[in-house]
């Protein structure tokens, strides 16, 4: 479970950094756990969906995963947070941010009729673009990616998200930030097949 800085964070126990749940678990690594066992069940019930896509289609995919666990499941965040040195969208502009991204993969058909080179150069940014979103309290990388593997999918591609390591792939999110989707692009050139 990622470890987001959060100010005034009603998502968390009282005098904790963890997250309120239903199971009432107060142990962070308890809960990771428990989060890791949930969403390996949950995940099976997730059917692909085709385009159009919007942030409802990402609530749903969010509410599916952790429903069992979080109440707040589905919903956008209502606190700002920021991880490292990176701070995500303010929590006021998730859902025109996230508008903006949905209507810009509308404009180029949702990636279809793209060779693989421009495909994953196009995939990498807006990956990164919507990370930056991360409109959930947490569980972003995970919906994000069952995201991507529909929307690749509708554009006749396959993910394939094995053979990544964790520090390339933090790096390349991290890069992303400073708007250099190279290293993404990368790893997308690597795990993309048709």
């Amino acid at each position: 479970m990622d470890r987001y800085d959060a100010s005034h964070d009603c998502y968390c126990y009282p005098t904790s950094s963890v997250l309120r749940n239903r199971l009432n678990i107060q142990d962070m690594d308890d809960l990771e756990a428990a989060e890791r066992e949930i969403t390996a069940s949950t995940v099976t019930r997730v059917h692909y969906t085709a385009p159009p896509y919007s942030l409802e289609n990402m609530k749903q995919l969010h509410r599916q995963l952790f429903s069992d666990l979080y109440e707040w499941a589905g919903e956008i965040r209502t606190v700002d947070i920021s991880k490292g040195g990176t701070r995500f969208c303010t929590c006021a502009r998730i859902e025109a941010e996230a508008l903006k991204i949905f209507t810009k993969l509308q404009e180029v058909d949702w990636l279809r009729k793209q060779d693989k080179d421009s495909f994953c150069g196009l995939l990498a940014e807006y990956y990164c673009e919507l990370n930056m979103i991360h409109p959930f309290r947490e569980g972003n990388g995970r919906v994000q990616r069952i995201f991507f593997e529909h929307l690749a999918l509708s554009a006749g591609y396959e993910l394939d998200w094995e053979n990544i390591s964790q520090e390339e792939w933090i790096q390349a999110n991290i890069d992303g930030v400073d708007v250099n989707y190279g290293p993404m692009k990368k790893i997308f050139n690597r795990i993309v097949t048709s």
